[in-house]
């Protein structure tokens, strides 16, 4: 996880302030004319500085690539200069580039397999990329690009999300590649055992440390099957006194457990922090961004960089209760798949970052989500309940709380609970006690 920030005839020290909280580990800048490129590193296993320079081109990133040893060897003719991971993209980038860096950007980011959002530049054009699944946040306006909107609105910039799949040129034009892929069905708990297997394995292997946070059962099969690979995590609750979630045993496993009890109070202090993190007035929006805060500040207390999530589980697989409610709940899955990277994965990359926290999600790995996309509907919705082939599999792996039906985070936890009985004590709704919060930090940012 870092920050990356940049584009033309800017400030980009002053977006690199911005985003401090994203790279505490060093920072870097590449210049060239009135075109700027900028990164903060949080190194996980790799402390290559960046902006990373190859032979013709330039590149920064943030995240991780999984494959970086497979691309490597697919570039052994360039010197390498550095162990980062996002250095033999940058080479395969400039073998395809023929004197159209969008294009080559293009051809080369189906080979990539990670988390990640890139910037790569020629010294004139600066070209985006973002992984399929829009893990990683990334912005853009006509001129700028940045890890976080705040960076954007600190230059007078308005900006959009960057799509996941979408390569995009600050000097004009986009590609935007299909992020939808089927895979064949043979034996549906099997095939997702291994590719769940596999996204864990491959987010592990090159880590020091890392840890899991847990909501529920798609987390605690994370946790099941990390254990099962030989990795120790450490296991993060969270909760507030007397809800659901604070009764939450973990023992089973034999892994450490950390479990996060917090006072109101603490919500209450927290709560100008993580909107100005998350960037986002919707009441829901906090609510949840809150709990993942307070368990990711504890967790870097304990020493954490990276915590591994069951996001995507849900939109994925059929959690959620209004899919059993729905005319055509095929078509709703997708849809929240096709918008949970602005939904759900930007909100909690920027409420783990200003914790110094990187996330990552194995339910998003390309291969989870082939499968997930082509499985039918009968292994997610069955007899009255979501994510049946993940209920499935837990039962099978022995997780016991296979056949929970738990609430969502914000209620589990009692956040939500707690904040609206703050609203009240103000003679306010939610809403509006956001809404006031929130227009205290960003006076006027940016439409």
């Amino acid at each position: 996880m870092c920050g990356i920030a940049g584009g033309y005839s800017l400030s980009l020290h002053g977006m690199l302030e911005v985003l401090s909280h994203r790279g505490r580990d060093g920072a870097g800048a590449f210049f060239s004319g009135s075109l700027s490129l900028g990164h903060l590193l949080h190194a996980t296993h790799s402390t290559a500085s960046q902006p990373l320079l190859g032979c013709t081109l330039v590149c920064a990133g943030n995240g991780e690539i999984y494959n970086h040893t497979e691309l490597r060897e697919a570039v052994e003719t360039h010197t390498m200069r550095t162990e980062s991971d996002f250095e033999p993209v940058l080479h395969l980038i400039e073998e395809h580039h023929t004197g159209n860096l969008l294009q080559a950007a293009a051809a080369v980011h189906p080979m990539i397999d990670g988390e990640y959002a890139l910037a790569v530049t020629d010294g004139r054009e600066v070209v985006l990329l973002r992984d399929h699944a829009g893990t990683k946040p990334l912005y853009i306006s006509s001129r700028a690009f940045a890890s976080e909107k705040k960076a954007l609105w600190a230059v007078g910039e308005r900006c959009r999300s960057l799509s996941p799949s979408e390569i995009h040129s600050l000097c004009g034009g986009s590609v935007r590649l299909s992020r939808l892929r089927t895979a064949a069905i043979k034996n549906p708990l099997q095939q997702l055992h291994q590719a769940l297997t596999r996204a864990v394995e491959k987010r592990a292997i090159h880590l020091r440390r890392f840890g899991i946070l847990v909501s529920g059962m798609d987390s605690l099969l994370l946790a099941h099957i990390a254990a099962s690979l030989g990795y120790q995590p450490r296991l993060y609750t969270f909760a507030l006194p007397g809800s659901a979630d604070s009764h939450l045993h973990l023992e089973h496993l034999g892994l450490e457990h950390v479990h996060i009890e917090a006072e109101p109070g603490e919500l209450y202090e927290a709560m100008g922090r993580v909107l100005h993190a998350i960037e986002d007035p919707s009441p829901l929006s906090l609510s949840i961004a809150l709990p993942l805060y307070l368990a990711c500040r504890a967790a870097s207390a304990e020493g954490e960089k990276v915590l591994l999530t069951g996001q995507g589980c849900d939109e994925l697989f059929g959690g959620y209760a209004k899919y059993l409610r729905g005319a055509e709940p095929t078509s709703a899955m997708l849809l929240d798949y096709l918008h949970m990277y602005r939904l759900n994965l930007e909100r909690d990359d920027k409420a783990a970052m200003i914790a110094g926290i990187e996330l990552l999600h194995p339910y998003t790995d390309r291969r989870v989500v082939e499968l997930a996309l082509s499985l039918p509907l009968r292994w997610k919705l069955h007899g009255g309940a979501g994510k049946h082939i993940i209920r499935k599999l837990a039962r099978r792996l022995g997780v016991p709380e296979a056949r929970l039906r738990k609430r969502a985070i914000q209620y589990s936890s009692g956040t939500m609970k707690v904040l609206k009985k703050l609203a009240r004590s103000e003679k306010k709704s939610l809403s509006e006690l956001v809404a006031e919060r929130y227009s205290a930090i960003f006076s006027a940012p940016p439409a």
